[in-house]
């Protein structure tokens, strides 16, 4: 079976880079969409935008201090690695929210909170899958979700929405029942678009092939693809007839070639596709958060 290549552990000057670029995203989200309309953004960061428009103290240096107890915990549980990188991102990204904390100024949309939601939580849910796309996480409540993760395995694009059900509280108490609604919206617009960033390309199927030509199809799946197949051993209900049922799991971009094998020994072939949560193996992109 086939070795997949991390091209980020091969090329740590790479992973970093796509890190601030992440970064640098959910910033401009923030600061340039979110904090002009009185929406917050989610988890660590949006708890400091609250506390900025309480006390005007810097967003960045407020994020920075509430990261701390938050990455003892992680040292506690997670990865070193993981851990020593987010830490690095988290003093980045606290950079960040402190240098573009008057980029809002720049954005002119007028008074449509609704443009201001669908951008910055678009924005900021962009940044955040690029930065786990690394392998990587801002702090936070990433670091939570990602405790949760592997202790639970919670998705984490649930858990973080979960979280930030306690800052749309906040922000309901400090802008009003309207503008608390607007910023689950954004919360909304940004899972979907963390979870589609996150696992884009690592989609997983599982096959289930059932044909009177078994093991022609399972040699040219294993010989063309590289990949893994099973031979289960079952029997028609109705003919009582024993079969083996090919069984194989596979990225989401090989499907078309699955079926042109199978077709091509059996064009009577039965198949089913179903999708697949996570996958861990030899052969597939482990889902480390």
């Amino acid at each position: 079976m086939s070795q997949v290549r991390d091209r980020f552990q091969e090329h740590p000057g790479l992973r970093m880079s796509t890190v601030i670029v992440g970064l640098f995203i959910m910033s401009v989200g923030i600061n340039g969409f979110l904090r002009p309309a009185h929406l917050l953004s989610g988890g660590i960061a949006g708890l400091g935008t609250a506390i900025n428009f309480l006390t005007g103290i810097n967003v960045g240096i407020i994020t920075l201090f509430l990261n701390i107890p938050i990455f003892i915990l992680g040292f506690i549980y997670l990865k070193r690695d993981f851990c020593i990188i987010s830490l690095i991102n988290m003093f980045i990204f606290s950079f960040m929210l402190g240098i573009t904390q008057d980029i809002g100024s720049y954005v002119h949309l007028g008074n449509d909170i609704f443009i201001h939601t669908i951008y910055g939580g678009f924005l900021n849910g962009l940044g955040l899958g690029i930065v786990f796309r690394a392998k990587a996480s801002t702090g936070g409540t990433d670091i939570l979700c990602t405790i949760i993760k592997i202790k639970s395995n919670i998705e984490i694009k649930n858990s973080n929405f979960a979280f930030n059900v306690g800052v749309v509280l906040v922000g309901m108490t400090l802008f009003g029942l309207k503008l608390g609604l607007y910023t689950l919206i954004g919360f909304y617009i940004s899972s979907l678009a963390l979870g589609f960033i996150k696992d884009a390309m690592n989609y997983q199927k599982s096959l289930i092939i059932i044909s009177d030509k078994p093991e022609e199809i399972a040699q040219d799946i294993m010989r063309n693809l590289v990949r893994g197949v099973t031979l289960l051993q079952a029997e028609g209900a109705y003919t009582k007839k024993e079969k083996k049922i090919i069984y194989t799991i596979v990225s989401s971009s090989e499907i078309p070639k699955i079926k042109d094998i199978s077709f091509k020994h059996d064009p009577k072939a039965f198949i089913t596709i179903n999708d697949i949560t996570e996958v861990k193996g030899r052969g597939f992109k482990a889902k480390d958060i």
